[in-house]
């Protein structure tokens, strides 16, 4: 799983590779989404602390994953979570508002003490949603997951389309990185003009590349016998009842994280 020059990081090797891939991945699915609703539900800042360390114990302690590498794949939503609480957080006016401000012109941006607390609360319950979806997709091969979803009989189209895009997602990327090894292997980004047209002709080619491969994919289905429905061979994981403990007493932890901090006026 080394980074290798032009290369890009699968999600896939970091299911693969999980020491919980061998449980049941309709109880994975189902276990994340009752903690997600739960999360959101509470909208206690103690109660998303508990699910976002949660979240970290399982899948660097029990599944095996690097701890560098679980945070710098946390670090890409937190940007855009940081950058949506700061705009909760502060507000514009014309005239002074709030218990901080600063004026610039005749512009003031301002905050107050509940405003930045309720952008903290929503910063940390949102990060901890992300991190028990993450934690489902890195330790759950997506065939698994849409093989879950279509055991919850979500209709069926949306499964297909979920499969496809997902997998021709990775296709565009390995076009994009043999495109960009190659304008690199011509000095395409030696000066920033060059790289204005590289990066104009590059985003043309993959618009090109992307239309061909698809009708190429396709034929390739329809050769294969393809008649409308995608079935991939998996694994048959039995549910084990520890695991259903497990999900119980996490829930039962949120449940009283949730009420003792609600009597104590949290």
């Amino acid at each position: 799983m080394a980074h290798q020059h032009g290369g890009y990081f699968s999600i896939d090797l970091y299911a693969f590779n999980s020491k919980l891939k061998k449980i049941n991945p309709e109880y994975k699915l189902i276990s994340a989404l009752i903690t997600l609703i739960l999360t959101i539900v509470f909208n206690n800042i103690f109660v998303s602390t508990y699910i976002l360390f949660l979240m970290f114990f399982i899948t660097v302690n029990l599944g095996g994953m690097d701890i560098f590498e679980y945070i710098s794949m946390l670090l890409a939503p937190l940007g855009f979570i940081v950058l949506a609480s700061i705009s909760i957080a502060f507000g514009l006016s014309f005239g002074q508002a709030g218990e901080f401000y600063i004026k610039i012109f005749n512009i003031y941006i301002h905050t107050s003490r509940i405003q930045l607390i309720e952008a903290f609360e929503l910063m940390i319950k949102v990060l901890a949603c992300v991190s028990i979806m993450q934690s489902l997709i890195l330790s759950t091969m997506p065939y698994e997951i849409i093989n879950a979803l279509r055991s919850m009989h979500v209709p069926k189209l949306i499964i297909e389309l979920m499969n496809l895009i997902y997998r021709f997602i990775f296709i565009l990327i390995e076009s994009y990185i043999n495109m960009r090894n190659s304008a690199i292997s011509r000095l395409g980004y030696h000066n920033f003009k060059s790289s204005i047209f590289t990066f104009g002709n590059m985003a043309g080619n993959i618009l090109v590349v992307s239309l061909k491969k698809a009708n190429a994919y396709y034929t390739a289905m329809e050769a294969r016998c393809f008649d409308g429905d995608l079935n991939f061979l998996q694994e048959e994981k039995k549910l084990k009842k520890r695991n259903l403990v497990i999900t119980v007493l996490n829930i039962l932890i949120m449940f009283a994280i949730w009420i003792i901090t609600l009597n104590y006026g949290f």
